[in-house]
């Protein structure tokens, strides 16, 4: 016998019931942050991520082949000689 509480007919109604509830809070957020918007710019605005190209160029080198050697002794050497040199070069 299965118990009240696990049966998958109430657990898929209490599902259905917090989803329900979340896109009700989904909705006020949205509404909230368009009132806030609106106050603030005057207008709704689309929210669009800041580009971060740079990040990709500065680290891009480091995937290099000819770094794979150094990366490897790099690697293997004795941990607390990389923390000294992981010190100097910042």
């Amino acid at each position: 016998m299965v118990s009240p509480l696990f049966d998958p007919v109430v657990v898929q109604q209490k599902i259905d019931a917090l989803t329900m509830r979340d896109n009700e809070f989904a909705e006020r957020a949205k509404e909230l942050e368009r009132a806030r918007q609106i106050e603030k710019y005057g207008a709704p605005r689309a929210y669009e991520f800041a580009p971060n190209t740079s990040q990709v160029h500065v680290t891009n080198w480091v995937h290099s082949g000819w770094m794979r050697p150094l990366r490897f002794v790099y690697r293997n050497i004795p941990r607390p000689l990389r923390k000294l040199i992981k010190k100097l070069t910042v």
